[in-house]
């Protein structure tokens, strides 16, 4: 959630002059984009065109191709990425401005919409019964309720600190390193109801590795009765 927040902001924020910036680094990282707000909503309005495409089809793909498991250790453990990077963007010249904006938000989609249908998988596989479900979902969806209500005065109040300091990149290397913390726990989980998810898209795709042909989860047994003179 601190993305969502801090991403208008930086986007407006006033531009610093990166003339010298290698010789004054890491200090250089001050400022925003210098974006006007109508800029900022086309750049939001094709953010959406980029996480609905990954949505939809990117998710399948790679779900299908690397199954759920590790897809999930690729999005946690590449996460912190998402946030690292956006602050280099303040340093790139005008021409090359647009590129780094989609290229970070196509990284951010990547790595953060991947993220919510793979829990919601995980949740159910580790699931001791269906009928506990509604517990656990309500549960996540309430710390989920818990992480948005402190994520943006959290992020806000260190964003702040940052202009102050004369490091607005403080935030987003605040965000990295909760990112890292929460990935270095895959370490310590244990995927004790191993159920395979099968997750493939509507149409025939040539990306996603051929199935075996599934045998049919019936069997027909025939018993009858032996003759008296045989031994059973």
């Amino acid at each position: 959630m601190t993305y969502d927040h801090l991403l208008p902001i930086f986007f407006q924020d006033t531009r610093a002059d990166y003339m010298s910036a290698f010789r004054t680094f890491p200090c250089s990282l001050a400022g925003g984009l210098g974006l006007t707000t109508q800029q900022v909503g086309i750049i939001m309005s094709f953010n959406g065109i980029i996480a609905l495409f990954i949505q939809a089809v990117v998710f399948p793909i790679m779900a299908a191709w690397l199954g759920v498991w590790r897809l999930f250790i690729l999005v946690i453990v590449g996460h912190p990425v998402v946030y690292f990077v956006v602050p280099y963007l303040a340093m790139l010249p005008q021409s090359l401005l647009y590129s780094g904006i989609y290229t970070c938000l196509t990284i951010r989609n990547f790595f953060s919409i991947l993220a919510y249908p793979l829990f919601l998988i995980l949740i159910k596989e580790a699931s001791p019964s269906p009928a506990q479900l509604g517990k656990i979902n309500g549960l996540a969806a309430s710390t989920g309720a818990a992480c948005r209500t402190i994520a943006s005065p959290i992020a806000g109040l260190l964003y702040g600190i940052g202009v102050q300091m004369n490091l607005t990149a403080l935030a987003w290397w605040a965000s990295t390193l909760v990112a890292i913390i929460g990935a270095l726990q895959i370490a310590f989980l244990k995927r004790q109801n191993k159920n395979t998810t099968l997750v493939r898209t509507p149409a025939t795709c040539r990306l996603i590795p051929t199935e075996e042909p599934s045998r049919s989860a019936v069997v027909r047994i025939s018993i009858k009765e032996a003759d008296d003179h045989l031994d059973v």
